[in-house]
């Protein structure tokens, strides 16, 4: 399943004179679950064990195969379809896009849904002049520091494409919404600041709990489960179990 319809692109750089490259999975542009790529990324990058820190030297090692970019891609593909906890992810999320009569969905309440949304809007570093700067991506979010005990790896792969569905228009009010957001927690605890570092977690922690909440994200996330709903392997039920953390 994923050899048949992953690909490893290679990037290029320059450092001491010197050609290096680099690699990330994808979709292929001619497979059928091309339409759906983002939520694979999702899986690819954030649930893969090749890209965790622990395997960054092997990440590497495979890459330093450059310029012999068949076996790079090869050598780097092997990692992905051997990772049996990324298979059975992604066998799940194609089955759901395969088959819209796809029964079994694990289901999860709108306020699970906001919870996990909300871990991508993440703030992770202050400078000097107080300026905080945050990122909504695959790897630098907030689930490692959420400690749940349900598993939502389905329900972020779906929340991250959701997002980003609407990142990508002309005009995005979820960007909107997060900016404004953003704004408001900098300015609540701006006046008060101990330390930068307590700054910059106070505003973190600020942001999740409004972007939680927010209603502009609650519509356009469920405005896109209701327009994506035969094809992705979870269902929102607003009578589901609700968030379980520690």
């Amino acid at each position: 399943m994923i050899s048949d319809n992953v690909e490893i692109e290679i990037f290029t750089y320059q450092t001491d004179g010197k050609t290096k490259a680099s690699a990330m999975p994808k979709i292929r542009s001619n497979s059928k679950l091309s339409e759906y790529s983002r939520r694979y990324d999702y899986l690819l990058i954030n649930l893969s064990k090749i890209h965790t820190p622990q395997k960054a030297k092997k990440r590497e090692k495979i890459w330093s195969l450059f310029p012999d970019t068949i076996k790079l891609k090869n050598r780097y593909l092997k990692e992905f379809v051997k990772d049996k906890k990324l298979e059975r992810y992604f066998i799940v999320t194609s089955n759901a896009i395969n088959n819209s009569n796809f029964v079994n969905k694990p289901s999860f309440s709108t306020e699970e849904l906001m919870e996990v949304a909300s871990k991508f809007f993440y703030c992770d570093q202050v400078f000097p002049d107080t300026t905080i700067q945050s990122h909504i991506c695959i790897g630098l979010n907030g689930m490692n520091e959420a400690k749940w005990n349900k598993d939502y790896v389905l329900i972020e792969a779906f929340c991250y494409e959701a997002i980003f569905n609407n990142l990508d228009r002309d005009y995005s009010e979820i960007d909107e919404a997060y900016t404004f957001d953003k704004k408001l927690a900098c300015e609540k605890f701006k006046t008060q600041i101990k330390s930068l570092e307590s700054y910059l977690n106070d505003v973190k922690n600020d942001l999740f709990e409004r972007m939680k909440s927010n209603k502009i994200l609650k519509e356009k996330l469920l405005e896109y489960y209701n327009q994506n709903k035969t094809n992705v392997a979870i269902e929102i039920n607003s009578t589901a179990t609700k968030v379980n953390s520690n």
